[in-house]
């Protein structure tokens, strides 16, 4: 998102600052105009300079070699066999040296891409429930359904903003900050330097 600025336009936020950082000063580039209500520039600075700017640097990524079905149906296949072998944990233990050597292995086959902003916001779409099920080769998928700010008003932000927090902070935020409201505080202080 872009805001005029005298004869320029400017990015609204520091994600738009990197996205036009991607191009060399004097490059032409060509954007599509939309005008925006007051309002969805207030919602985008919120959600991309405050939110996803927080989470985004206390997000460590991890995991993923390995996808939550895969744990599940192992952790459950492991659990009725000890539960047929009387119990003796022995098949979840060795479940777990399975699931490291898994992973060790995918992690030398598979190259890691870099974490973006982007990823982050499509994971919090889908984590916060704005998806859709989409049939592949591979079975159902979920994919993130797409959010205009331009079209929403503010009760429907209000409702997508909370939902998005309460993932924020259940999966990442809530390791580094003790209370909410510390994290509300953050997010403001953010605001205030962008």
């Amino acid at each position: 998102m872009l805001v005029k600025d005298g004869k320029c336009f400017r990015p609204a936020a520091l994600v738009d600052q990197e996205i036009a950082s991607r191009y060399s000063n004097g490059e032409a580039v060509r954007f599509t105009p939309v005008k925006v209500k007051k309002r969805s520039l207030e919602f985008h600075r919120l959600y991309w300079a405050g939110l996803i700017e927080l989470t985004y640097s206390y997000w460590n990524p991890s995991g993923g070699l390995i996808t939550p079905d895969e744990k599940k149906v192992l952790m459950d296949f492991a659990g009725w066999l000890d539960e047929k072998g009387k119990n003796s944990g022995a098949i979840r233990n060795a479940m777990r040296f399975f699931l490291t050597e898994l992973r060790a292995k995918r992690t030398n086959d598979i190259e890691t891409p870099s974490k973006s902003k982007y990823s982050l916001h499509t994971w919090i779409k889908i984590e916060a429930g704005y998806f859709e099920w989409e049939l592949t080769p591979h079975g159902m998928v979920k994919k993130a359904k797409s959010i205009n700010f331009n079209s929403m008003n503010d009760d429907e932000f209000s409702e997508f903003y909370k939902d998005a927090f309460a993932v924020c902070w259940r999966f990442i935020l809530s390791r580094s900050f003790s209370k909410e409201d510390e994290v509300q505080n953050a997010v403001s202080q953010l605001l205030m330097i962008g």
